[in-house]
């Protein structure tokens, strides 16, 4: 019984630290069109959002360059060329630090594999990367530069360096580089879309547009590349060439919602206002809140078509699109939808060092938990706590890290702090009720939930956790008053059922009432194999064992091994006299409850208990025989 409680509320746990934060914690904007793809599976699947088509694009950034990156790594991890011992060693040792997503530590030992081997290319390469990868970007210059004097030809390693140079404001080395890697791979789509983004940026408008078109004429399918390209083509005034690549751009990724509003604007300035009020009403369906396709689509509906004051300064792109949305954040964001995470992250990582700002480390640390490094997410959640210091979703999106790394009392004074700040609010109560369950502080537990139930008290679940709080306490009135209570307000609650009707069958007590409590339970869950346990004790407490049985050996198909499950098993086969299935039933407990690999929780065996029915049954079949 007390085993399906903790695993639901380990549920409720999260549920409540992340239904708000979800939806809150990505602010979106006309700067980030592209997040509001990310936010409804960015943290559990119930906080719901449906931003244009995900399924609809499948589009990498430069797919020609991932590919040929891919396949030329493939070649050269078919043997290790190298006769030092050492670089060998940390070889090893850098890809079982991969193997763990320990990143930091791969780096360190790829930073001895190249002194070792210097000549070994591929190592060098991947060093570099991993120093992006982990934010080391000074470091990861230096390789680069020393990796560069020994392999001039190497893409993978001058578009890093280029990339980072960039994110640190050195536009015209970086430049430099692009163009080195536009003159020796031409196939590249990357290079030439990102030195426009940069020239665009310098206000060299003409040659941005050039080099756009050569990144269209290298990868023609890439969304992004039509969105920089139309960009290009609405400043220069050739409205037709914008008009042609944004439609391009937005069939090929229908949630680039900033490619959206510039085709909108397109349609305006051509006098098509029926087009464009369908893209704005698009929009507006996705961005409710946005003042500026509210100020665009009412001006439409007033006048009947574009206002013909033009801004002075915009080349036709109006102040509200003027600003350059970041290339990098993009990119990322690309990479994060198609769960090229590793991608992802360096982009990110680009984005910081250019500006910092609080969705990157949203999303850095989404990869972090993906990838099981939660000290590394936590370490992106502390940024943002520093960031906004009173935002309650990234305390409670922080608490909850805590949680799952097992940090239970930092995630407690984090919820304490919450309540400080919003003493109004149940859930956060919950939540720290919760939080002091994982402590085994039932004391507190049961004081927070008491005060979440005080601010709400049409919440059944809220009653249920009481009750079983109650009850781990020695409480049993107040648990079976808090379960009732949870069954008045929910006639179906299963867990609530089964929790009366199995506290009923330990008492002895209204064993009737108790069948009936059983048989609703499972009226909603009939395959639940604690439920069936449940009903199987009931029935041996009413002296049925050949029914208890029965129920009991369903049980046992629809549970994992459970040592309270095989002692049931064991009393019950032990009434009916079958003295050596029950000594096996009574072994299997002991040894599950002996070698748990982890604490169970509620009720578990007595473990001398065990010993001494095991040995009364032996003692009964060798009196027997």
């Amino acid at each position: 019984m007390q085993r399906t409680i903790n695993k639901m509320t380990d549920t409720a746990f999260e549920i409540s630290f992340i239904d708000k934060v979800c939806k809150k914690l990505i602010k979106p904007n006309a700067g980030c069109s592209v997040l509001l793809l990310l936010i409804a599976p960015l943290f559990l699947a119930n906080c719901a959002t449906t931003v244009g088509n995900q399924g609809s694009t499948s589009a990498d950034l430069s797919s020609s360059y991932a590919v040929r990156s891919f396949e030329n790594k493939k070649k050269l991890s078919q043997s290790l060329d190298t006769q030092d011992p050492r670089s060998y060693y940390h070889y090893l040792r850098a890809l079982e630090a991969e193997k763990q997503n320990d990143m930091e530590q791969a780096a360190l030992h790829y930073e001895e594999v190249v002194q070792y081997d210097p000549q070994a290319e591929r190592f060098h390469e991947r060093w570099v990367r991993l120093l992006l990868r982990t934010g080391q970007l000074e470091k990861a210059v230096l390789a680069g530069n020393d990796a560069l004097a020994r392999f001039p030809d190497n893409e993978d390693i001058e578009m890093i360096l280029a990339d980072i140079l960039s994110s640190q404001g050195k536009a015209n080395e970086a430049i430099k580089h692009y163009e080195h890697i536009i003159r020796i791979f031409p196939e590249n789509a990357r290079a030439p879309l990102l030195k426009g983004s940069l020239l665009e940026g310098l206000g060299k408008y003409g040659p941005a547009l050039k080099d756009y078109k050569a990144a269209s004429e290298a990868e023609p399918n890439n969304p992004l590349v039509r969105f920089y390209l139309g960009r290009a083509y609405l400043r220069a005034g050739q409205f037709k060439e914008a008009e042609a690549s944004l439609d391009r751009a937005v069939s090929l990724k229908p949630n680039l919602l900033q490619a959206r509003h510039h085709l909108a604007w397109v349609l305006e300035k051509q006098g098509r206002t029926v087009e464009a009020l369908k893209e704005y009403g698009l929009l507006l369906k996705l961005k409710p809140d946005n003042e500026y396709i509210k100020g665009r689509v009412s001006q439409l509906h007033g006048s009947g078509a574009l206002s013909p004051r033009i801004p002075q300064g915009t080349q036709g792109i109006p102040p509200e699109l003027e600003k350059q949305p970041n290339i990098h954040m993009r990119i990322a964001t690309i990479y994060f939808e198609q769960t090229l995470y590793m991608r992802a992250l360096e982009e990110f990582q680009l984005v910081i060092a250019e500006h910092d700002h609080k969705d990157p480390h949203v999303l850095m640390a989404r990869i972090y938990e993906i990838h099981g490094r939660l000290d590394n997410a936590v370490k992106e959640f502390e940024k943002l706590r520093k960031m906004e210091p009173q935002s309650m979703d990234i305390l409670l999106y922080t608490a909850r890290l805590y949680s799952l790394m097992k940090n239970t009392q930092r995630a407690v004074d984090l919820l304490n702090k919450a309540v400080v700040i919003e003493p109004d609010k149940d859930r956060l109560y919950h939540s720290l009720a919760l939080a002091y369950m994982a402590q085994n502080d039932n004391a507190k537990a049961i004081e927070s939930m008491g005060k979440a139930l005080t601010l709400n008290p049409k919440k059944d679940s809220y009653y249920f956790e009481l009750g079983a709080l109650m009850e781990k306490e020695g409480d049993y009135k107040g648990a079976i008053e808090n379960m009732r209570q949870a069954i008045e307000l929910n006639p179906l609650h299963s867990n609530a059922h089964n929790f009366l009707g199995y506290m009923y069958a330990l008492e002895g007590r209204d064993l009737d009432m108790a069948l009936d409590h059983l048989k609703k339970a499972l009226t909603t869950q009939p395959k639940n194999g604690y439920f069936l346990d449940s009903l199987g004790w009931i029935y041996f407490k009413k002296g049925e064992s050949e029914k208890a049985l029965t129920q009991i050996q369903k049980a046992l198909i629809y549970t994992d091994p459970d040592p309270i499950l095989y002692d049931h098993l064991g009393d019950i086969l032990f009434s009916l006299k079958n003295y050596d299935e029950a000594r096996g039933a009574w072994k299997n407990s002991l040894f599950l409850t002996v070698n748990q690999k982890e604490e169970l929780g509620g009720e578990v065996p007595d473990p001398q208990a065990l010993k001494d029915k095991i040995e009364k049954a032996r003692g009964l079949i060798h009196h027997h025989y």
